[in-house]
């Protein structure tokens, strides 16, 4: 029997195990904590939003049990403002096109942990070590490793010719908070919220399912460095996170004050790793690292692609990816050597990676011409913003490369345009 071997036991790796157990293969899962640690004792990753399509590849596998009940979004609301004490705003909106939700990636390890014995999987609990990676792949016929950021993602070298940054472009912020009242007087969906200003950074709320609390809401800063937003990085507790969010958006987003001036942190011992502060250097993985023995590492989810998560393709990547990835060694069957890996890499960038990334990438530099054209068409014309903008999140490779090209984009919009008169 085909011997795969899983490092990290994140979402990613976790789907890509379950969707191989389903044909037989022999997996085993290295955790690095046990379920109840994970559930317990853990912080959670990040808001970790999941279009509805992304969450369609949990439910094939049968690992959803929660998206019939969670607080979701089915679109989102932006403003816009070019300088933070400036006048100049503008509002957007527009549909994703399905529902999907942000629920407690603690909640939903905890769960695929727990079922992984009966599903025919084996979990181990262990702390793995570079050297123990060596190790558990002259034993294996394909390991891969889903330990998202650590520092064992640095055993697969880095692209140099896909990885646009070196180092972090925002200072980030999150907290899992309730008292949020919404923005019903805006919209007439529950919306994803997007406060942008374009000097400074963006703030975010997107509805959450929170493990013990239920339906509440993640707060998310991405504040550029040095700038007013930038106020972040010495808080030692999700409350002075709150309060300091409280502070900026009283400042700086009047608009939404009503909406947000109950919001508090979760409390309470249960809820004290409901926050967390940090930075994400945007990455691209090549297709394999080379191990000491002359094994090979196959790099999965965020240890393959990490993005910034301003717009909120990381969790959606390593979900679709995971399966993606698992269908391809269902398709191969055993050899798994580095021309195939170095196949399905480059398969997967061209398919979804290389969109999802430069679409983060969008956000993150100033707005280039088009894209600016693209945002003030859509706060005009709401069919233009559901089909050809918010409506494409989840499928970046329909924005490109028109999106980038003043030409194109403008064409895409006077073909909206001529729609809306008729």
């Amino acid at each position: 029997m085909t011997k795969i071997s899983v490092i990290g036991a994140g979402t990613a790796g976790l789907i890509f195990a379950y969707a191989l157990l389903r044909k037989g293969y022999e997996v085993a899962v290295y955790s690095d904590r046990t379920p109840d640690q994970w559930l317990n004792h853990s912080k959670p990753t990040g808001n970790a939003f999941l279009f509805g399509e992304t969450i369609d590849v949990e439910r094939e596998l049968g690992m959803d049990y929660w998206s019939q009940d969670m607080l979701g979004a089915s679109g989102a609301l932006v403003h816009m403002k070019p300088a933070i004490e400036g006048s100049e705003r503008m509002m957007v909106a527009g549909s994703f096109g399905s529902y999907g939700g942000a629920i407690d990636i603690r909640m939903r390890i905890h769960r695929w942990l727990s079922d992984l014995d009966c599903r025919g999987g084996r979990l181990i609990v262990e702390s793995v070590t570079a050297e123990r990676i060596d190790e558990i792949a002259t034993h294996s016929d394909l390991t891969v490793l889903a330990a998202g950021r650590s520092e064992l993602a640095d055993l697969v070298p880095r692209d140099p010719g896909r990885s646009v940054y070196d180092a972090p472009q925002r200072h980030l912020a999150m907290a899992i908070v309730s008292g949020v009242r919404g923005w019903d007087d805006f919209v007439d969906f529950v919306p994803v919220k997007f406060n942008i200003y374009g000097d400074a950074g963006e703030a975010f709320f997107g509805p959450y399912t929170h493990k013990t609390a239920g339906p509440t809401w993640c707060v998310l800063w991405e504040a550029k460095p040095g700038s007013c937003l930038d106020r972040f990085t010495e808080a030692k507790s999700g409350e002075e996170v709150v309060n300091i969010s409280r502070s900026l958006l009283q400042a700086h987003a009047f608009w939404d004050w009503d909406a947000v001036k109950d919001m508090r942190f979760l409390d309470g011992d249960e809820h004290e790793h409901a926050w967390l502060v940090g930075r994400v250097t945007p990455t691209v993985r090549q297709a394999f690292g080379l191990l000491p023995s002359g094994g090979l590492l196959m790099p999965l989810g965020d240890t393959a692609i990490t993005f910034d998560p301003i717009a909120g393709q990381g969790a959606n990547n390593a979900n679709r990816m995971a399966k993606y990835v698992a269908d391809a060694v269902i398709a191969r069957r055993d050899h798994f050597d580095a021309a195939w890996m170095t196949g399905v890499s480059e398969a997967w960038w061209e398919f979804h990676g290389r969109w999802a990334y430069a679409f983060t990438k969008m956000f993150l530099e100033p707005l280039t011409e088009p894209a600016a054209a693209v945002l003030g068409e859509c706060g005009r014309n709401r069919l233009f913003a559901d089909q050809k903008f918010f409506g494409n999140f989840s499928r970046p490779q329909n924005l490109f490369p028109w999106i980038e090209d003043t030409e194109a984009a403008s064409g895409v919009i006077e073909a909206y345009q001529a729609r809306k008169a008729a």
